[in-house]
Formats: structure tokens, C-alpha cells, sequence
């Protein structure tokens, strides 16, 4: 009796350690980044309501009220980063935004998509009218943050933070 007990005891012992190697193992998940909507520099704009950028990133309005180009800049709509701003934005997922893209991009560019940060905050800040929707870590003084619906990204209620 007290082998069983024993090999039993060995037996949970080891099970215990491969679930704590499977466990480790496991893939972590990307930690969701701070996304902040920003505009050059020299824009007069600081405030913006969701329900107008969503109308502006969908091409129903197509200038800003102050009667500007709306373009807007980003990176790779499919990188977990951005699936939460894509669906608040656009009412879609990643990869129908992406099927949708040369659509809405039919007459003019409206929606441009930059391989990095750094390509993104330079078209941002050269291109009259543009907003770009980059990780706050990466912002430098070549642009200014925009306030979605009264609040900046770190704020409760922010509009733009993932889930």
C-alpha cells in the first residue's frame, strides 16, 4: 500500500511539473498598445468626436469642417495593435478592411497605409488634413495628439483602446 501511495504520489508529482512546462511554453499574447489618433503640428485641430472621425474614415464626410483633405495614415491594419481602432473606425475587421481599401481609395487616397511609426508620423505631418493612428510611444514633436470625444489616450473612456 504505501508503494502505490507513493508511486502515485510521483505520478501527480510529474504530471504537476508537464503542465507547468505547457503552461510556460504557451505564447504570450502581445500586451495591447496605448493607440493615439494625432494630427500635425500646426493644425488648428484638438478635438475630434468619434462619430466624426468614423464618418471621415469611411468617406461619408471627405474634408474636414474647416473644408481640408481627410487622409488617413496608419500602419498594418491587420497587426493586433490596430483591430481595435480599425473596428471602433471603420465598423469592420482587419481583413475586410482590407478588401474594402481599394474602395474607399476609388477617387482619391483616403486611406494610406506606411510600413513604420516613423513613415507614418512624417506623412502625418507633411500632408495637410491628415490624421494618423500610431502607439503614443512613438509620437515626436512633428505631431500633436487629437482628443477623441474629449479625452487623450491614457484617460478612462479613452475611445481607441483595445479591449
Amino acid at each position: 500500500m504505501k508503494t502505490t501511495l507513493w508511486g502515485q504520489r510521483i505520478c501527480i508529482s510529474a504530471a504537476t511539473v508537464v503542465l507547468l512546462m505547457l503552461a510556460a511554453a504557451r505564447p504570450v499574447s502581445p500586451a495591447i498598445k496605448n493607440i493615439a489618433v494625432v494630427m500635425s503640428s500646426g493644425s488648428k485641430i484638438e478635438d475630434v468626436q468619434l462619430s466624426e472621425l468614423v464618418k471621415l474614415c469611411k468617406g461619408v464626410q471627405k474634408t474636414w469642417i474647416e473644408g481640408k483633405s481627410f487622409t488617413l495614415v496608419m500602419t498594418d491594419p491587420g497587426t493586433p495593435e490596430m483591430h481595435a481602432p480599425v473596428q471602433k473606425l471603420f465598423g469592420m475587421t482587419p481583413a475586410d478592411l482590407k478588401t474594402a481599401l481599394a474602395k474607399l481609395n476609388e477617387s482619391r487616397t483616403l486611406v494610406k497605409i506606411v510600413g513604420t511609426d516613423a513613415d507614418l508620423l512624417r506623412a502625418v505631418s507633411e500632408t495637410p488634413g491628415a490624421v494618423g493612428i500610431v502607439d503614443v510611444y512613438s509620437i515626436n514633436s512633428t505631431v500633436r495628439v487629437l482628443r477623441v470625444d474629449g479625452k487623450l489616450p491614457f484617460d478612462v473612456g479613452y475611445a481607441l483602446k483595445g479591449n
